[in-house]
């Protein structure tokens, strides 16, 4: 039977399960000490001062739109090539979406295009962390700090990406948002974390995503009123478990030799494909030295200035052969809804990436000989085929 490759798979085992068997013997399974103590992890990993967990990325950006008083109608400026519900969250705060280009260099915001795209009306800017790729995050935040524009950063797939030596997520003047979906570096299954230099801010989301409660379930257990609690603004549903955060708790403990053995499957492939690249048949990508990536994906984009070849044809060539593919991602102003609505905005790198780029297996289950197998069907399609 042929061998079948993912793009991405988890990397748990028995320490998960074993602290999963814990949690459901303890009787308390929501928001509760496990879920604190994962917190406390998080802040110390990124030396960051606040963290505070939520059941999705997606939710987390939407409370910091909320804890930063943007109103209906203020203008946020963002990038297409993130996943799609960056953009609903602020298409349903009722804000004026502007659409800016990215670059080539890390797939994200280019400080110049936003310089050039600020107005008067600009109160917001979203920063997505393309594929785990830190963003030029501090000349952004220097930006918009410059003009009291508040910025949130998309960074769902960074988690453990670095600019030197400071971890994204521990700016100040910014809140991050990380996810720990199940095809992330390291997962919960779902969920996320809002992290946030800024301790009234920090305060302002841990109540908005428990309904608007001021105290969560786990401390009202250690009052003599444990029942009395108060609501002093609206709020959501949006909290974390235990049961979560006691997976989460490993998958910190693993985080580093997850990333390590990611970076050695990077230099593999970028080894194995080098025919392609001398050939310029894809474009190399050179990151900046002073970046650390989360080690999320692995992305060829196809230089169609050297080549004929289509990237939706190296993908069904790729599947035929059991090697599955995906694209991170298709960019709002290519969806249905979005279209008439993003059409005035010129993102020709978008949709340039867009329209070449795929993603090739990547995870910690893979083995040297499967990078190299994938590799050479890789080559066998520009080459051969």
């Amino acid at each position: 039977m042929k061998k079948k490759f993912q793009v991405s798979s988890t990397f748990i085992n028995k320490d998960e399960l074993n602290s999963l068997k814990n949690v459901i013997a303890s009787g308390w399974l929501t928001s509760g000490r496990i879920t604190h103590k994962f917190e406390e992890e998080v802040k110390k990993k990124l030396s960051v001062k606040n963290a505070i967990a939520v059941n999705s990325c997606t939710n987390g950006i939407f409370a910091s739109l909320h804890a930063l008083n943007l109103k209906k109608n203020d203008e946020v400026i963002t990038t297409p090539f993130t996943f799609v519900s960056t953009i609903h969250n602020l298409f349903n705060f009722g804000l004026k979406i502007k659409l800016i280009d990215i670059n080539f260099n890390d797939f994200s915001m280019d400080p110049e295009e936003l310089k050039k795209n600020i107005t008067s009306k600009t109160k917001c800017v979203v920063v997505t962390h393309y594929g785990g790729i830190p963003a030029n995050i501090k000349k952004i935040i220097d930006i918009c700090k410059s003009k009291k524009i508040k910025v949130i950063e998309d960074a769902a797939t960074a988690f453990g990406a670095k600019v030197k030596n400071k971890y994204i997520g521990a700016y100040n003047d910014s809140i991050a948002v990380f996810s720990f979906y199940a095809n992330k570096v390291i997962t919960t299954g779902e969920g996320g974390v809002v992290t946030t230099n800024n301790n009234n801010l920090a305060k302002k989301i841990r109540n908005l995503i428990s309904c608007g409660i001021d105290k969560d379930p786990w401390q009202r257990t250690f009052e003599k009123k444990s029942w009395f609690y108060n609501v002093p603004f609206y709020g959501f549903k949006y909290n974390f478990t235990d049961l979560q955060a006691c997976i989460g708790l490993e998958q910190l403990k693993k985080i580093k030799k997850i990333q390590n053995y990611r970076k050695k499957l990077r230099k593999l492939y970028d080894k194995e494909l080098e025919p392609l690249f001398q050939k310029k048949f894809l474009i190399k990508k050179n990151y900046n030295n002073k970046i650390t990536l989360s080690e999320y994906i692995y992305t060829i984009l196809i230089n169609k200035k050297n080549t004929k070849k289509k990237r939706d044809n190296l993908f069904l060539y790729l599947k035929k052969r059991g090697i599955n593919c995906t694209v991170h991602y298709i960019p709002a102003n290519k969806h249905i809804f979005y279209k008439k609505k993003f059409k005035r905005f010129n993102l020709k790198n978008s949709d340039y990436i867009f329209d070449n780029i795929i993603s090739i297996p990547f995870h910690n289950n893979l083995k040297e000989k499967d990078i190299i197998f994938i590799s050479s069907k890789v080559k066998e399609f520009f080459l051969k085929h």
